[in-house]
């Protein structure tokens, strides 16, 4: 339980960094470390319940990806504003660096295990953006549709 509370203060700190170095406005620094650490309770609870890796990557990135939507619809700014300090927890830096070294000590076996978590891991992440993004561009095509088709019937009732 501490490690996980250390887990989520940690990913809240390196998401806030993130949102500095993107220069994020500092009325949306706090949203964008908070997408970060609650990107991390959603990651560390799938962690436990899901045994897949490819899949609970794929939930933990829907979420990170449905929160920064959801930030930037609520705050009027574009979502990746909020999408990349919130996935800065989600990247398996682990992987990529344990691979690499296994690759230079010639650990072949373990090397491949890792390249392959971390292309599992990759995967999801781009299928969960990928889902998100689709579902909320549609969603937003439809309702600014419905309301573009409500403004020009209404304006061509008042010209008659």
């Amino acid at each position: 339980m501490v490690e996980s509370m250390k887990l989520i203060i940690f990913s809240f700190t390196a998401s806030l960094g993130f949102g500095i170095v993107f220069r994020i406005g500092k009325k949306n620094l706090l949203w964008a470390g908070a997408g970060g650490a609650l990107t991390r309770c959603v990651y560390l609870f799938l962690l436990e319940v899901i045994d897949q890796r490819i899949l609970y990557s794929l939930l933990a990135a829907m979420f990170a990806a449905l929160y920064a939507e959801t930030m930037a619809m609520r705050q009027k700014m574009p979502s990746t504003v909020f999408l990349y300090p919130a996935i800065i927890p989600l990247i398996p830096g682990d992987l990529l660096y344990n691979t690499a070294v296994n690759l230079l000590l010639q650990d072949t076996p373990q090397m491949l295990d890792n390249a392959k978590n971390c292309a599992l891991s990759l995967a999801g992440m781009s299928i969960g953006f990928v889902l998100i993004s689709t579902f909320t561009y549609y969603r937003r095509i439809y309702y600014v549709g419905t309301d573009i088709a409500h403004h020009l019937l209404h304006r061509q009732k008042k010209k008659s």
